[in-house]
């Protein structure tokens, strides 16, 4: 791992992330992909924007091929309302960068425009969804914690994921089998999979954690 250090914040990189990066700034002329990787850092802004808006700034950040981790130790110490603010912070930052670049796609017709509005629409339309690994799965997880008991609110929450992913995953299948080339659907879909079952145990044990500290248990 490369470690940077930014005051108390520690910022961590995997070496086959920063290869990628580097390879994407030497030979990526269509500036798609930096046009991806612009609008995650926009992103993931947004979390951290909020977070120092509420004074709980995260000690440390992991950035992998796969998953970006912000480690906050203060999650479990906030309300349900500012951990909202936090939750959805990302997709809000997307859509604050959509709508400053849209007039410069549309009237002048800038190509990078069109690609960072793309970017950013992808990605906050995708990390909206319910689903238990992605903003919008937190978010309604958060919503439901605060009127039911954690059984029963992690019990809705698997299954409006699986609601989700499922037909996500068919939908994917379908179009590969159709285009015989585009995987990109059944891709997400899979990833999406995978992180729900690796993550599971953890977000069951962090939800039991916030809960009972909430409560003063």
């Amino acid at each position: 791992m490369l470690r940077l250090r930014f005051h108390r914040l520690t910022v961590e990189i995997s070496y086959p992330l920063a290869a990628m990066m580097t390879a994407v700034i030497l030979y990526d002329n269509s500036l798609s992909v930096v046009c991806c990787l612009m609008a995650v850092a926009v992103h993931e802004s947004g979390h951290l924007i909020m977070l120092h808006r509420f004074g709980c700034m995260p000690e440390r950040i992991r950035l992998t091929l796969f998953d970006i981790a912000i480690m906050d130790r203060s999650k479990a110490l906030r309300g349900i309302r500012q951990e909202l603010w936090v939750v959805l912070a990302g997709v809000a930052a997307n859509i604050i960068v959509m709508a400053a670049v849209f007039p410069l796609m549309y009237f002048y017709h800038f190509r990078w425009a069109q690609q960072l509005f793309n970017a950013d629409l992808t990605l906050a339309l995708f990390n909206i969804l319910p689903v238990n690994t992605l903003d919008g799965g937190q978010a309604l997880g958060l919503i439901l914690s605060s009127k039911l008991d954690i059984r029963t609110s992690l019990l809705i929450q698997d299954i409006v994921s699986l609601i989700i992913i499922i037909p996500l995953t068919a939908a994917g299948f379908l179009l590969l089998v159709s285009t015989r080339y585009n995987f990109s659907l059944l891709l997400t879909a899979v990833y999406l999979l995978a992180l729900l079952l690796i993550k599971q145990p953890h977000i069951r044990k962090a939800s039991k954690k916030r809960r009972k500290k909430r409560h003063g248990i």
